[in-house]
């Protein structure tokens, strides 16, 4: 995240500012990148077929 700061800015409003922002912010999981695929296809045959396109 990229904040521009246009002009002069104490501390007080710049901590005020990102304190805001954190609070906003929720929180990311990866938990949505695991587990199987649910794609409908026969895990061994789309191995074969894609290990055959190799070579």
């Amino acid at each position: 995240m990229v904040i521009k700061i246009n002009g002069v800015v104490t501390k007080e409003k710049l901590l005020e500012v990102i304190k805001m922002l954190s609070e906003n912010e929720q929180r990311k999981t990866l938990r949505s990148h695991f587990g199987k695929l649910k794609r409908g296809v026969d895990s061994l045959g789309y191995q074969e077929k894609t290990r055959g396109e190799w070579g």
